[in-house]
């Protein structure tokens, strides 16, 4: 996946979901859709899926990575910024 690597991709809006307790979670199924057409689109490598964590808690400037994994078999580690507590990310493919 060389030739995404540390490419910035476009910000994500509003993945918000709650949980059954009340907390504020990110919508993560949502997430690794955006994720994986952002990156066959804006770096023309085709992404068989991506997997990020379940019950990501919103929280402005928090970190956590998601995996792709494209069609030819290589994985790719996709770092991912929450930009406020709302559900607005922007990720990155990470070097």
């Amino acid at each position: 996946m060389t030739r995404c690597r540390g490419f910035a991709l476009a910000a994500v809006p509003a993945m918000l979901a709650l949980s059954a307790c009340g907390t504020k979670v990110l919508n993560t199924d949502k997430l690794e859709t955006s994720i994986k057409q952002g990156i066959e689109q804006q770096a023309g490598v085709r992404v068989k899926s991506v997997s990020c964590p379940n019950k990501v808690e919103l929280k402005a400037g928090g970190t956590f990575d998601c995996t792709a994994l494209t069609t030819g078999g290589d994985r790719a580690t996709v770092r991912v910024v929450q930009q406020d507590d709302q559900g607005h990310v922007r990720y990155q493919v990470a070097d």
